[in-house]
């Protein structure tokens, strides 16, 4: 496992081939997909299925409903997943993780984003403390450590890791949930990640 730059490890897209299959886990209305298909066959999957009905027409066809701690609703074997901001919601993450790694090609790639646990500064993030004071919706913080041990017994090696969110994206990102919920305004501040310290992102490869 090597530490790079953000920027560095975004360039990932750079080795998607046009033969390659591409699987975007956590998909929401597809507009991931839809811009991956410029570059090869892309496809994806979601829980919500409301949100899925939002696809543009051009990639409607290749977005499923898929419960991922189950199944991943595709009878393909894929080169690339990309799984983005979706793990920490799930409480059986391992299987999670297994079932995308089963949905991947061996020597293929998943690339994962998910928040990382900042010990003493969890707070960083808003949808923790919402979740811890009473919230629904799981928001999980991973510790490398953690995250290293899913994804291995998923089937996974990490090739590459970087950390992004900077202090000035933390701040951003509270304006925006007061701005939402407090003033009830759909307001948003641009909010780019840069290199930080609160998120992770991963390349790893399929054994």
């Amino acid at each position: 496992m090597r530490r790079v730059s953000v920027e560095e490890l975004v360039k990932w897209k750079d080795s998607v081939r046009k033969k390659d299959l591409f699987l975007d886990v956590g998909c929401w209305s597809g507009a991931t997909v839809l811009k991956m298909s410029e570059r090869c066959e892309a496809y994806g999957v979601d829980f919500n299925r409301e949100t899925l009905k939002l696809a543009d027409k051009r990639v409607a066809d290749r977005l499923r409903y898929s419960d991922i701690t189950k199944s991943i609703n595709f009878d393909k074997k894929f080169n690339w997943a990309l799984c983005s901001e979706v793990v920490e919601h799930i409480e059986e993450d391992g299987k999670a993780l297994k079932n995308i790694a089963g949905a991947i090609k061996k020597g293929g790639h998943l690339v994962l984003t998910t928040p990382r646990s900042v010990r003493f500064f969890e707070f960083w993030d808003p949808a923790w403390v919402r979740w811890k004071f009473g919230g629904r919706e799981r928001h999980w913080h991973y510790s490398l450590e953690e995250l290293e041990r899913k994804m291995s017994g998923a089937g996974f090696r990490i090739l590459k890791v970087s950390t992004r969110g900077s202090f000035k994206w933390i701040v951003r990102r509270w304006v925006n949930v007061v701005l939402q919920y407090l003033f009830r305004n759909d307001y948003k501040v641009k909010n780019s990640w840069g290199n930080g310290f609160v998120d992770w992102v991963v390349l790893a490869e399929r054994i």
